[in-house]
C-alpha cells in the first residue's frame, strides 16, 4: 500500500481501539449509513507502474499532471458480515494530459472493523468499465504496442474515513488506476495511477 495510504490506515486503528478516543468520540446510537453518495476527488498522476505503487513505496513518485472528478453511487446488495456492494457513475477531466473519463465502477465494500462504532472505516475496492475521451500520452507510452485504449478495466482500492461525530460525511484515499488487465482488453499491457484524496457525502432518498 502506498505510504499515505498506510499511515491513514495505522491512525485508523490506532484511533479505533483507543480507549479514550472511545470515551470522547464514541457516538450515542450506531446510526444506518445511507444508501445513496456523492463524491469529490483530485489527484495527482504517478508515471510508474501500479504494482510499484503497492510494493515499492519508496520509489514512488508524483509529476504534476492532475485529474479531478466527481461521482455518485448507491448500495445495492447487503452481503453480510461487513461485505455489501455499491454500483455508481463517476465523471473524471485529467488536466494537463487531457482528457475526459467516464466510468461505471462496482464496487466491493468492507466495514467491518471493530471500531466501526467509534470510527467509521471502509475498505473499498471498486473494477468496471472505463472510457476515455483522449488517451493520455503516459497510457500510450506504458503500452507495449504505444496504442493504448480509450475502453480500459477500472481497479481502484480505496480506505475511507467517516466523521465519529456524522458518519454520513467522509475522507478517502484512492489509487485511481485503469489498465488492459494483462492483454485482455485490446492487448494493452500498461496503463495510468492517480494518487487521489476525496469527500464523500451519503443520503437517502424517500422510496429509493
Amino acid at each position: 500500500m502506498f505510504l499515505p495510504g498506510r499511515l491513514l490506515l495505522a491512525a485508523t486503528i490506532a484511533l479505533g481501539l483507543s480507549p479514550a478516543f472511545a470515551e470522547e468520540r464514541a457516538p450515542t446510537a450506531a446510526a444506518e449509513p445511507s444508501p445513496w453518495y456523492i463524491e469529490g476527488s483530485a489527484g495527482l498522476l504517478n508515471p510508474g507502474n501500479f504494482t510499484e505503487i503497492v510494493y515499492r513505496t519508496h520509489r514512488t513518485t508524483m509529476t504534476d499532471q492532475a485529474i479531478a472528478g466527481v461521482g455518485v453511487g448507491r448500495e445495492v446488495l447487503e452481503i453480510g458480515s461487513g461485505f455489501s456492494l455499491d454500483v455508481g457513475l463517476q465523471l473524471n477531466q485529467r488536466i494537463d494530459e487531457g482528457g475526459t473519463e467516464f466510468a461505471m465502477p462496482i464496487t466491493f465494500v468492507f466495514d467491518g472493523f471493530p471500531w466501526r462504532d467509534r470510527l467509521p472505516t471502509r475498505f473499498r475496492l471498486a473494477i468496471g468499465p472505463s472510457y476515455v475521451t483522449k488517451i493520455s500520452d503516459t497510457e500510450r507510452r506504458k503500452d507495449s504496442n504505444n496504442k493504448g485504449s480509450r475502453a480500459l478495466n477500472m481497479f481502484n482500492p480505496e480506505i475511507e474515513l467517516g466523521l465519529p461525530t456524522d458518519p454520513s460525511w467522509s475522507a478517502f484515499f484512492r489509487l485511481h488506476h485503469r489498465s488492459g488487465i494483462f492483454k485482455l482488453i485490446n492487448g494493452v499491457t500498461g496503463g495510468s495511477t492517480y494518487l487521489t484524496f476525496g469527500v464523500r457525502r451519503r443520503f437517502a432518498i424517500e422510496g429509493y
